[in-house]
């Protein structure tokens, strides 16, 4: 499951999506077909839906919350997870790297360097965290981090809206 600012997304065991709430810019309508999904996430008036196949779908996106972030860059194949924010999106590659578009206001869609080892993905407001293989985090755009200290350990990683990121 996910929820977004006004809609929510829940995953059914055969790859069906239900989405429900708000639907002001098309953020519950999912596109057709709906089937084969293995991972959703809800932004804030957009979605987006990881195929079997590797490929994202991403819907919704009505003004006044359109800066791109339904617009997945091509090649859209390879990718393993998702994250959506109030204006950018973030795919996470098979290769480790991180794939982000959309607005990008605050640096969000800044990934830092080197782009590579991450396991997983997060989008908030306007900030993006991603894990790397050795379980430390890495934050990007408004507020970022250096993560807590100790910066190690990790296994997931997820964004809110409305705070601020903090190392404590």
């Amino acid at each position: 499951m996910s929820g977004g600012l006004t809609h929510c997304l829940g995953l059914k065991g055969d790859g069906f999506i239900v989405a429900w709430g708000g639907n002001t810019y098309g953020q519950t309508d999912v596109p057709a077909p709906n089937s084969g999904f293995v991972a959703v996430r809800a932004g804030t008036g957009h979605s987006l839906g990881l195929k079997t196949d590797g490929s994202i779908v991403a819907w919704g996106c009505g003004s006044p919350y359109n800066y791109g972030q339904c617009n997945v860059p091509a090649p859209n194949t390879d990718f393993v997870g998702i994250a959506a924010g109030v204006v950018h999106s973030l795919g996470l590659k098979a290769d480790g790297s991180i794939v982000a578009w959309g607005g990008n206001s605050s640096g969000q869609m800044s990934i830092p360097s080197p782009n590579s080892g991450f396991v997983a993905i997060a989008a908030g407001s306007y900030r993006s965290l991603g894990l790397k293989a050795d379980g430390s985090m890495v934050s990007w755009g408004s507020s970022p981090f250096d993560g807590p200290a100790p910066n190690s350990g990790f296994v997931a990683v997820a964004v809110g809206v409305n705070h601020r990121a903090s190392a404590h």
